[in-house]
């Protein structure tokens, strides 16, 4: 039995140049946006401004559209549909929402303004790929057109990750009847960049020694340490191969959301009380002699938090460290990451027990001798004491 024709859902249609017969002006092709019927409204754009009309189309979308819960074919379905659903209903949980939401909108921005996706494509020299802003526009081809775009592999990968991980959703919830494959970039090669003590030392030095130029005709330095923050922030890092995020939110009394670093106890909650658990293990971890004993002269001084500015936790040391770096003369592949890598790295080099060194770092086992296990003084040293002492042949 026919139920009438399937509804096409909100799209823009370039409604023609009307031409008038009273002697008024005539009215000017625009893109209109159009929703089954039930609602049409002037973009206020022209024929050669699709980008734009496509932007307006969007913030609609966005803003009054949601999908209605049946299954329909690939074809039919729009890709915002799908990021909007998987918005509402699963980033919320996420123990980054503000991460994931800046994904959707990347997201968004290409796979919901098709005719601009196309206009990019020919400029990569990727001509002929048509799209329509519907989730067969999910292929090989685009989502390679969206990692250039992107222009960070890593960046990219976990964007393209979301969008499937939203496309298995969609099926679940019977928005799509199937789902479409999403072509991710290969991994890229493990950061092999390790500092040496020296290099340690001399970013701790010097971020320790640096201080504020004085203002006034003299131009001495003062007594304000401006890059103590980060001689504190590679301190803990070195120490015990934490990762940025949570060094920067730990604290020295137990506060919703934030690590508690137990002085009196010597171990430190990495992972904030009331914080959804992630693929980023964060195991609770004794500190090291030193690092309890430089926390507890900071806490002493009257710092609430291990790593703060001007007497206030700060959320980012990106731009202080690369200026940091710049100034040591180090190479710029240099990043905060490299302390995690390092201290793993320096950690299996004194032959740390791959057991506890993953537990203590917070990665997986397999991760840790993939990556890491040729630093260990017992990799595979078995196998060359065999080789130069070989069994004795039997004699008969």
């Amino acid at each position: 039995m026919s139920t009438g024709p399937r509804p096409k859902g909100p799209r823009l249609w370039l409604q023609p140049e009307r031409i008038r017969t009273d002697g008024k002006p005539n009215e000017p092709a625009v893109w209109v946006i159009r929703d089954d019927g039930r609602y049409k409204r002037s973009t206020g754009f022209g024929p050669h401004d699709r980008g734009s009309a496509e932007r307006e189309l969007a913030k609609y979308l966005a803003a009054n559209h949601a999908p209605a819960k049946r299954q329909s074919d690939p074809a039919e379905t729009l890709i915002l549909d799908v990021l909007g659903l998987y918005g509402r209903d699963i980033a919320p949980r996420h123990a980054r929402p503000k991460e994931t939401a800046a994904r959707i909108k990347r997201l968004a921005l290409w796979w919901g303004r098709p005719f601009h996706a196309m206009q990019t494509m020919r400029e990569l020299e990727r001509p002929g790929e048509r799209m329509t802003g519907h989730v067969t526009d999910i292929r090989t081809a685009t989502c390679q057109a969206y990692v250039q775009v992107i222009g960070k592999t890593r960046t990219a990968s976990m964007d393209l990750e979301l969008l499937r991980a939203a496309i298995n959703h969609a099926v679940a919830e019977q928005l799509l009847e199937r789902p479409v494959p999403v072509a991710l970039p290969e991994k890229s090669l493990p950061r092999e960049r390790w500092l040496t003590r020296s290099e340690v030392a001399k970013l701790v030095w010097m971020a320790w020694r640096d201080r504020r130029l004085n203002n006034g005709m003299s131009g001495q330095a003062d007594d304000w340490g401006k890059r103590k923050h980060l001689a504190r922030w590679m301190l803990i890092a070195h120490y015990t191969g934490t990762r940025k995020a949570a060094i920067l939110n730990a604290s020295f009394r137990q506060e919703v959301g934030r690590g508690f670093i137990d002085l009196d106890a010597g171990l430190w909650h990495r992972r904030g009380s009331g914080v959804r658990a992630t693929k980023k293990r964060q195991p609770p971890v004794p500190l090291p002699a030193p690092l309890v004993g430089h926390m507890r002269r900071w806490k002493n001084n009257g710092q609430t938090y291990p790593v703060e500015f001007g007497g206030k936790r700060i959320d980012s040391i990106d731009k202080a460290f690369r200026n940091l770096v710049r100034d040591s003369g180090l190479e710029n592949d240099v990043i905060p990451h490299t302390f995690r890598h390092t201290a793993i790295t320096w950690g299996m080099q004194r032959g740390m027990d791959p057991w506890d060194a993953a537990g203590y770092f917070g990665l997986n086992l397999q991760t840790l001798m993939d990556v890491y296990g040729h630093h260990h003084p017992d990799h595979l040293r078995d196998a060359a004491d065999k080789m130069a002492r070989p069994k004795k042949m039997r004699t008969f």
